[in-house]
């Protein structure tokens, strides 16, 4: 499952955003755009593509956004963070979890950090503990199996370590998953894995975490999506280039967790080669 991003300006508005197309229809309308800028009806003086054609176990092969958490205890006052050099706070009420919310809220409709970032606080939530290899677990309706070890094929993760190191395994096998690359992203912090979506939607039915193997070594806090203490902010363009933003959590009781110290981290895919093309 390689990737192919496609960046083109037209001169007249593509009208995406006011039909809020979802689904297969949401394709439709841009094959429909791309054939009105092929055909001129709606000018564009250019257009640039990037794609990547490694299929290799790896974090460059299948695109996803870089991702972080801001995570919430007993927070009060003005508490928020700052990305990219923006501050974004809210005022503390209502608890963690009604905090984190007005958090989503505030990065989303900030108009300076919005078009970097998106955010969500519905997900889902598990804890690790002693996992030993040949133990599995089906994150979103895909296999995850632990290893002695690195891992060698898609879905598995290394438990040789300590509990927090087998979770940040398991985070990274999740963000590198080609069946889960742009649906959800994974962030690790203290051998628990928070699981957020790329964009902050209602998961499917089937999006949920199970234990067929019913293993006391896996905890879920949060099996269906559930409104939590954790913001997890992602980057709006899948790619490495999201691990360029920065992440500082602020206020009292706000902590910041990431692959990647002070910025967004595991960010997977994106283009190797950049054309130009003028229609």
């Amino acid at each position: 499952m390689p990737n192919l991003n496609i960046i083109f300006n037209t001169r007249k508005p593509m009208g995406l955003l006011r039909n809020r197309a979802i689904g297969r229809e949401s394709l439709r309308w841009i094959l429909m755009e791309l054939e009105s800028v092929e055909s001129g009806k709606n000018q564009s003086d250019g257009l640039i593509w990037s794609c990547n054609d490694d299929v290799s176990l790896g974090s460059t092969a299948h695109a996803g956004p870089a991702c972080g958490a801001l995570i919430g205890s007993s927070l009060s006052g003005s508490v928020g963070a700052t990305i990219d050099g923006t501050a974004v706070t809210v005022t503390a009420a209502g608890g963690d979890v009604a905090t984190q919310t007005l958090l989503v809220a505030a990065i989303k409709a900030n108009a300076t950090v919005n078009r970097k970032v998106t955010a969500s606080n519905r997900g889902l939530q598990l804890t690790l503990a002693s996992v030993t290899a040949g133990q599995f677990i089906d994150i979103c309706n895909t296999r995850f199996t632990a290893v002695n070890g690195s891992p060698a094929n898609f879905g598995e993760f290394d438990m040789s370590g300590a509990d927090a190191a087998d979770a940040t395994s398991l985070a990274l096998a999740i963000n590198r998953h080609p069946s889960l690359a742009m649906r959800v992203r994974a962030i690790s912090s203290a051998a628990i894995v928070y699981i957020f979506p790329t964009v902050d939607r209602t998961l499917n039915k089937f999006e949920v975490l199970t234990n067929p193997g019913v293993y006391s070594t896996f905890t879920f806090q949060a099996a269906v999506q559930t409104a939590l203490a954790v913001t997890g902010v992602m980057a709006m363009v899948p790619g490495a280039i999201g691990e360029c933003c920065t992440v500082v959590a602020s206020g009292t009781g706000m902590t910041y967790a990431t692959a990647n110290a002070g910025k967004l981290g595991n960010g997977t895919g994106g283009g190797t080669t950049s054309n130009f093309y003028l229609p």
